[in-house]
């Protein structure tokens, strides 16, 4: 009896769940319309694109109309979708505007009231989806460091349908070529003049940045791969420094060397390393920061910064991308104001790819 019970128990328990799911999903008979993905506040849907110079496609936006039986579905129903300029802003205050002339719109209406404006839908009988689609013809305009932001949010919908949750999606635009990625760095340095000088790896501390990755990758410190063009990439320290840096450990503190960052160009026919340069020797950088001023480097061929730290591949590593996208890179850096003959660190490193930033 105590068994017949609890079973009862149980079936009132899943009768109510089941009921919330159904008047959450169809209103008790209502038609619900909303964004696929999308959510109050507003779902960011990254979209990265290739950086390249064709046309891409990108659907930016999924109207659904949840229709209770087929009655409902045949009814039509007008759904206005605005330009939400405002939700960009609150998914992340730090991404840019993205041009109009940098994209087309592709949808069945056409948008009335430039930025911020509105489409204005009609779902027809048997219709359940609408969609808008941007093409980007050219994406080698974008600032590949830059991630972009465009904003859907149901505005409002015929007096037959409900506005749900899933009401607004933020687009995030980014442009990356192949080897753009966050990446795990481990592997052995040797400072021949600063013997103390090592390798970023402690597991038993956090990182200022990125905790806990450090822990959950072995202690290696976290390197985005940011797209600077087709082929290239700079390499950015998300453990210590923010910045285009290399965090190393000195006398076991946090530590990094000034005016040294990799900029690293790949060979797109054999998924090699082509070459690397030092970010602070190249003049066509950005503006100074922390760790040292582009702007005083000497530029090509040898991109040597204002301390004379300059970067090269060791031609005895593998200096190649694996099939599982992990790199093995072995380099050198050279400072002859400090060790006049040979390279001062050496590098023997495993970048293992961990996804995408």
């Amino acid at each position: 009896m105590k068994f017949i019970s609890v079973l009862f128990v149980l079936s009132l328990f899943l009768a109510s769940c089941i009921k919330n799911e159904v008047i959450d999903l169809k209103g008790e008979g209502t038609t619900i319309i909303k964004i696929l993905g999308g959510g109050t506040p507003a779902t960011v849907k990254k979209n990265p694109v290739d950086f390249i110079n064709t046309p891409q496609r990108v659907l930016a936006c999924d109207i659904r109309k949840d229709a209770p039986n087929p009655t409902e579905l045949a009814r039509a129903t007008t759904v206005v979708i605005k330009d939400d300029t405002a939700a960009v802003r609150a998914a992340n205050p730090a991404y840019l505007h993205f041009p109009a002339a940098w994209y087309t719109i592709e949808s069945e209406v056409p948008k009335v009231g430039g930025v911020g404006g509105t489409w204005t839908f009609t779902f027809k009988d048997g219709d359940f989806a609408k969609q808008i689609f941007i093409i980007i013809p050219n994406a080698t305009v974008l600032n590949p460091s830059a991630l972009y932001g465009l904003g859907f949010t149901i505005q409002s919908v015929s007096p037959d349908g409900k506005i749900s949750f899933q009401k607004s999606i933020v687009v995030e635009i980014g442009a990356k070529n192949n080897w753009d990625g966050r990446y795990a760095v481990t592997g052995p340095m040797v400072d021949v003049a600063v013997p103390t000088l090592t390798q970023w790896n402690n597991n038993n501390a956090t990182s200022p940045i990125s905790d806990p990755f450090p822990a959950a990758h072995g202690g290696a410190w976290e390197a985005h791969l940011i797209t600077t063009g087709a082929t290239e990439c700079i390499v950015f320290d998300n453990t210590i420094w923010g910045l285009v840096a290399h965090p190393i450990l000195n006398a076991g503190a946090h530590s990094g060397y000034a005016q040294m960052g990799i900029v690293i160009n790949f060979d797109p026919l054999t998924n090699k390393i082509a070459r690397i340069h030092n970010f602070y020797g190249d003049p066509t950088r950005g503006p100074a920061n922390a760790l040292g001023n582009p702007a005083l480097g000497t530029g090509p061929p040898l991109y040597a910064s204002a301390n004379t730290r300059r970067l090269a591949l060791d031609p005895s590593g593998a200096n190649e991308v694996q099939g599982n996208r992990n790199i093995l890179i072995k380099y050198h850096m050279f400072q002859p104001s400090v060790v006049p003959s040979g390279p001062r660190t050496f590098f023997d490193e495993t970048w293992k790819y961990v996804g995408s930033r």
